[in-house]
């Protein structure tokens, strides 16, 4: 999501193809700083996920209960 579609304001709306998908490519097209930035940003947005989530349960958890 970060490095492919560019979707986190902090970088901008730069798009990098998987190296795999697109034949010809070798090496990467970003610099160091830029990967460590992608990182950094991938990680946020998975660490706000796991906490959306665990709040979605823990407010739903007598449903859950219910249902399990």
């Amino acid at each position: 999501m970060v490095k492919q579609y560019g979707m986190v304001p902090s970088i901008g709306q730069i798009s990098f193809p998987d190296p795999e998908s697109v034949p010809g490519i070798g090496r990467r097209p970003f610099s160091q700083s830029l990967q460590q930035m992608m990182d950094h940003e991938a990680k946020i947005l998975v660490a706000q996920a796991y906490r959306r989530t665990e709040k979605l349960l823990l407010e739903n958890r007598d449903k859950l209960q219910t249902v399990s």
